[in-house]
């Protein structure tokens, strides 16, 4: 991808860095209120306090600013995860610090994830492949870890299971209402309802994975 236009590149000093900010709050707050599809050019730049015509000299496309964003929450989530990884912590606490680190970014990226869960099919496919690459990298964090979990290298339907759980992860919140108990109780609501998910899938997979030995054991296909 091209860099990104003065508008949007990273600024070089506290004015700078405030409208750079304000900016791109702005334009993702926009897109994921109304969709992507849905808002034009001239929407965006009447947002953002520029003419319309001006626009085009700031950003390359409206879908080389939604690429951008996207992959401002994967890298966002990859800086999260490594933090987790590198506390060398046991499997079971490094999986619920990665679940835990997710769903914290949702409180202030909400409209990002709205953007990488609804959005991304409007992206060329260049874009999206980019996109992809960033998050099969945040994924390999969990798979690595239910591996050491399980003593078992992920298959193609574990690993398609993740990838399940990420999408999940990236939706819920916006699902649950806040509870009258406050953000700890949905903090820890979020949690046990992922977990749950995320057990009941692995356990699925085995007995998936299990049935298909079986079901070509030297045994079974003596029976045939």
């Amino acid at each position: 991808m091209q860099p990104s236009k003065s508008l949007f590149a990273v600024p070089v000093d506290e004015e700078r860095n405030t409208r750079y900010l304000e900016t791109r709050h702005k334009a993702v707050e926009l897109f994921a209120k109304h969709g992507f599809s849905r808002v034009s050019m001239r929407d965006l730049a009447t947002c953002l306090g520029i003419t319309a015509g001006s626009l085009y000299n700031h950003i390359d496309s409206k879908e080389s600013l939604l690429c951008e964003l996207i992959e401002e929450l994967y890298e966002a989530l990859l800086d999260g995860a490594s933090l987790v990884t590198r506390r060398k912590s046991a499997p079971t606490v490094r999986l619920q610090g990665l679940l835990e680190a997710h769903l914290r970014l949702h409180e202030r990226m909400a409209a990002h994830f709205r953007l990488a869960e609804y959005d991304l099919h409007c992206l060329s496919g260049e874009q999206q492949a980019s996109i992809l690459t960033l998050r099969r990298r945040y994924e390999q964090h969990l798979v690595e870890t239910i591996e050491q979990l399980t003593g078992k290298p992920a298959g193609a339907t574990r690993r398609a299971t993740v990838s399940g759980i990420v999408s999940l992860l990236n939706q819920l919140p916006a699902w649950v209402g806040q509870p009258k108990a406050g953000i700890g109780a949905r903090r820890k609501l979020l949690h046990e309802m992922v977990m749950s998910t995320l057990q009941g899938a692995l356990r699925a997979t085995e007995a998936a994975d299990l049935a298909a030995v079986a079901h070509t054991s030297p045994s079974s296909l003596a029976l045939k």
